[in-house]
Formats: structure tokens, sequence, C-alpha cells
């Protein structure tokens, strides 16, 4: 019966597999323009990535237009002249980015990385549609309470006043840079009491980051201490699944290397703190904006507030905001130099800048295992596996399957040792048959015969555990890399596996699993399902076991289908690897064990082995005591019941 079963398993793994290679050769896949209109077509999916709207594309060709905004009375007769103006803008283009800092706020209101895909096929665009100001406005306190003015509130946000552009290298609206070349767009915003507020916006010709110098002059009778330097709203989401992006979406600073971060999908309570600033950022998945105080800026009065929050998205899904503050002492015409860093969470790139924490090295706390994986992640999966990419392939599905191989050979010291314990098992699983027939009415009694019988052998039937353990920081390590890894994002392999990114989705569900949350069934996964379907089959010989045999590899089935694709292919490869091993052991391997070799080897009681026998020892004590004092209670109790009989 197994042997069918076998062989049904085997069978369903193959139509799967062909049906899966012949939908990816029969069905052509989607254009970008096709992915743009699937996408103008849903309504709010669950990415939350909308493509540029038509007014957004117009204002990329820099088209200047007069605003018509009514005149408001939030603000006093200083400010209120600036709050109309020309839509007016500068496009600043080098190798790897598009910005474009307009005229109303002196803000960047777009950041479009040009190597880089959102999941409906337009280039990536970090500064959000929702934020109608753009990035890195300017807000303070007006001191100015005079009772006869008509005004709202004290606080003035430069963000919605119209600020005077220059390009200094007298080029109009766009300028494209390249190499180590670099233009300065200054933003200036001049009052009539002789303020001004100017931001000078360097770019560089092939780096992802701009220099903001902020300089405020004139204002010492009208701004109260401190300006403040803003980024609402987050970054814009760019992947499929919204959740997934949640799932690593944050916000955090660092102070002398000390980090204090925010979650808002698990604890939204913000987070402020004064002193020496080293950055703030706000993370998506793969992307992140930080912000870094120059040396020469007096960091230790900083004062930076992070606020974070989650709104529900269309089909089940979920958007995180983040909000940035940092309050910076006002002193006239002081110049405030800040870098400021949006673009991929890239290691090497950010490491030149000291933004590593944001590459997520540690999604998992099992047992505190995130402070051994992160430096295993950092410096040794990531390294190994961009080195086998670089040297060995150019495809990094490839790269995956031989970085399984070298992983399995590095491994191979921890995992012999599992696949001697179970070769002694398998051949001690007659006379543990017999004990477990012989004593099927003691518990007890069986279990002290079957430790009696792994120490006569010298087996230790925990011997594969603590390989298991040590491996658990390594395989953390890898899963978050190969979740977080940009360089796998939108990365295709062969036939179905169009990204190594996410899953390899082969079949959708109409409902989702309780408990996994899972309603798609992944391809690798099924294939690691039958991989582990076999290595079980063949190792697991225990009746009592037998059921785990086929309950495992539906799990990994299921569980591993919200993996990301590379994680998923590395698995299956390792597995394979793993029956290949027990296979060449049990059919190849010179010198194969009997159970005399078992018996003539030396015998060392292990630390746990001698555990395991005085605490069998201890519980056969006390079983015999109990069953003594029960005899002695039941030959009393007989006494006096005879003792009431004469």
């Amino acid at each position: 019966m197994e042997r069918k079963q076998l062989i049904g398993f085997i069978l369903i793994g193959v139509i799967i597999t062909a049906y899966m290679t012949w939908t990816s050769i029969t069905v052509p896949p989607s254009s970008p323009q096709q992915k743009a209109t699937e996408a103008a077509k849903q309504q709010q999916p669950s990415s939350q990535a909308v493509a540029p709207t038509a007014s957004e594309k117009v204002q990329e060709q820099q088209q200047p237009q007069h605003s018509t905004l009514p005149r408001s009375t939030k603000y006093g007769k200083l400010y209120e002249q600036h709050l109309s103006g020309e839509q007016a803008a500068i496009v600043v283009e080098n190798d790897v980015i598009r910005a474009r800092v307009i005229a109303r706020g002196g803000t960047v209101r777009s950041w479009r990385l040009k190597e880089y895909k959102s999941w409906f096929g337009d280039t990536v665009q970090l500064i959000p549609y929702k934020n109608q100001f753009g990035a890195l406005g300017i807000k303070f306190t007006d001191k100015n309470d005079d009772p006869d003015a008509t005004r709202e509130t004290n606080i003035v946000d430069t963000r919605e006043m119209y600020f005077t552009l220059k390009n200094l290298r007298g080029t109009g609206n766009y300028v494209r840079i390249t190499g180590n070349d670099s233009v300065r767009i200054v933003a200036t915003l001049a009052l009539s009491n002789g303020g001004i507020i100017e931001k000078t916006f360097t770019f560089y010709g092939n780096r992802y980051h701009t220099n903001l110098a902020v300089r405020i002059a004139g204002m010492d009778g009208v701004l109260d201490r401190k300006y403040s330097l803003v980024w609402q709203n987050g970054l814009q989401y760019q992947e499929k699944n919204s959740v997934d992006e949640s799932a690593q979406a944050k916000a955090w600073l660092e102070q002398n290397r000390t980090a204090s971060e925010i979650d808002a999908g698990l604890d939204p309570k913000p987070v402020e703190a004064n002193g020496t600033l080293d950055f703030a950022a706000i993370k998506s998945k793969y992307f992140v904006a930080a912000i870094k105080p120059s040396q020469e800026l007096n960091r230790e009065l900083l004062q930076t507030t992070l606020t974070g929050y989650s709104m529900p998205a269309p089909d089940a899904g979920v958007v995180e905001y983040y909000d940035m503050k940092i309050d910076v002492p006002y002193r006239n015409n002081r110049v405030d130099n800040f870098t400021v860093y949006i673009g991929p969470i890239d290691y090497d790139v950010l490491k030149a800048y000291g933004l590593e924490s944001a590459f997520n090295f540690a999604t998992q706390s099992f047992l505190g295992m995130q402070y051994i994986a992160r430096p295993v992640g950092e410096y040794f999966i990531l390294p190994l596996l961009h080195a086998v990419y670089t040297y060995a392939f150019s495809n990094y599905g490839l790269a995956i399957i031989v970085f399984s191989i070298v992983m399995k050979l590095l491994l191979h010291p921890l995992t012999v040792g599992q696949t001697k314990t179970a070769q002694k098992m398998q051949l001690l699983a007659p006379e543990i048959e017999k004990i477990k027939a012989k004593y099927s009415d003691d518990l007890q009694k069986q279990q002290q015969e079957m430790m009696a019988l792994y120490a006569q052998y010298g087996i230790n039937p925990a011997g594969g555990c603590l390989p298991l353990l040590l491996q658990i920081p390594i395989f953390t390590a890898l899963y978050s890399v190969f979740s977080s890894d940009i360089t796998l994002r939108q990365t295709p392999f062969v036939g179905w596996i169009t990204d190594l990114s996410v899953p390899d989705e082969i079949l959708r569900l109409p409902f989702k699993l309780p408990l996994l949350n899972v309603d798609i069934i992944s391809g690798l996964a099924v294939a690691s399902g039958i991989a582990m379907f076999i290595q079980q089959y063949t190792t697991i010989k225990d009746p009592q076991q037998r059921a785990m045999v086929y309950m495992m590899p539906a799990i990994m089935i299921l569980g591993f289908s919200a993996l990301p694709a590379g994680l998923s292919l590395y698995y299956f490869m390792f597995n394979i690897l793993s029956i290949a091993q027990q296979y060449y052991a049990t059919h190849f391997a010179k010198n194969k064990l009997t159970l005399e070799d078992l018996k003539k080897m030396p015998k060392k009681e292990t630390w746990l082995q001698k555990r395991l026998r005085e605490a069998q020892e201890i519980a056969a004590q006390q079983q015999g005591r109990s069953i003594a004092q029960r005899q002695q209670q039941n030959g009393v109790g007989h006494a006096k019941s005879k003792s009431r009989k004469r």
C-alpha cells in the first residue's frame, strides 16, 4: 500500500511540474504596458502602488502654471503674499535618479529611481502621491502675538508658500548630470520684513543622495528658537503585496549607533529623542529615506520625533505611514547641512552612508537568535551569495543552486551527525519493536529498556537535535537575506518562476487557510514537499511515526507557499542534496554499520544520555515506591476486611 502511495505522490509531482512548465511556455507574459493598463483598471490594489496620474506626468514635463488658490487668513500679512505663485519646478536627472524640486514649499515632489520598477512596470517613485506638499519642508512657530493680526495659528508651514527656484547652472527647468558632476538648485522665500528662508539642494552625477543646506536669516524677531525639517506619509509602496511590504516597513533613528524604532503594525507609539543624532530614517521593504545631519551641525541640540500609523487597504491589505520631524535650533544666517539619502536598500550602497542597519538581517527573534543571525547574514550569507553570483554565474537562480551546494558542504559536519544517528536508529528499529511488543502494557518499563538498549549500542537518541539547533541562526539569516535582498527583486529564473523575491504561485485558492493565512500554492514548495516526503519515507521506519511521513510534507507545502521563490529554491535544492547524501550513505558507503559493529564501538555516555538515564531511574524509583505503597495499602485494607468478617 505504501509503495502505491509513493508512486502516486511522485506522479502528482510530475503532473504539477509538467503543468507549470506548459503554462509558462504557452501563456505569454504581460508586457509592461499591459500591466500598467491592468493596474489602472483595478481600484486601489492591495499594494497601494498607484500609477502616476496624468497631472503628475504633466508636472514632470515642467509646464509653468499660475496658481489661482484663494488667499487665506491662516497666516498674517508677512506670509500672505506667498500663498500664491507659479507652479514652477526644476527636474534634475543623473545616472540613477530623476528628481523634481517644486516652487510650492521648495520641496522635493518626485524622486524616481531609474534602475528600479514598481510592480506595475513604471519607474519607482518614492515620494508619496498622498503627500501633496512634497518632502523636506520647513515649519516653525511665529512669535508674533499681535492681537490685531488676522490669523488662525502661530504655526507657519512653508510648504504652503511659493519659493523662487533657481538653477545655478542657468540651464532652465531641466538639468542632466553624470559621473562626478554636480548641480545646485536654490529655493528662496524672501519675506517683506527682510527675512530669508533658503534651501539649497546639491545633486551629484552618480549618487542616490542630495545635500540639503538650510539657511534662515533676518528672522530673530519672528522665528521662535527652532525650525522643523519635515517628512510626512513615509514612502510610496512599490510591491504588489502590501502586507508583505508593511511587515518590513518601519521608522527609526540612531544616536551613537544605538537605535530607537517604531513599527506602526506592532506598536504605533511615537518615538521622541533629544541629543546627538546620527540619522533618522523611514523604510519600506526595499527602499529607504534617511536624513543625516552634518558633523558641523550642533547635533546634540537636535530633537527628533517619529510617528507611525497604519491604514487598511483593499483585498485585506494594509499600508503603514510614517512621519519624521527633526527640530533644529535657529541661529541667524547659519547654514545647516543634511545628507538626504533616498534610494534602494542595497547593502553595499548603504554602507558608504553608514545606513546598513536598514537591511533587515534578522526578521525572526526565536530564542534571541537575531543577535547571532545578524552577523551570520551580514558577514557570511550575503557576501557568499553575491560572490557566487559575481564570480560563477550572472543568473541568480543558478547562483542560488550553487550557493545551496556550497552551504550543504559547509554544513556537512553538522548534518553528518544527524545522518549517522538516523542510520543507527534504523538498525535498532527491530529491537525497539521487540521491546514495545514485550512491554506494551508498561510504558515505564518500556522506556527503561529502550534507554538500556541505546546505552548498550552507544546511541544518543537526541544526537540529531544539537546539530539542528546550531543551524537555526543560519536558517534565520537565510530567511532574512532572501526576503530583503533587493538584487533578487523582480529577478526571473526559469519557466513559471518570474520573480525570485515573491512566491512562485501556480494555484490560488478561493479562501485563505486558517492559521497560515495562505491562499496560494507555490510550485517550488510542492517540489520541496515531495523531496521531504521521499527523504522521510526512506529514513523513518517506526510505524508510530509513519503518519509524520505524510503530514510534514503537506505542512511544508502550505507553510513554504508564502516564502520568496529564491528561498524555496534554496530549500528544494538543500532537500535534494540531503536525499542524495542519505542515498549514498545507505547504498554506496564503505564499511556499512551492523548491530555487531555498534556493540564493538567504544561507549561513552554523553551528558544528555546521563541526564536521561538519571531521570528514568528517578521515575522508576518513584514508580516502584508508589506501587509498593499501593500494595501495602491494599494489604492493610485486606487485613482490616478479614478482621471485620471475624
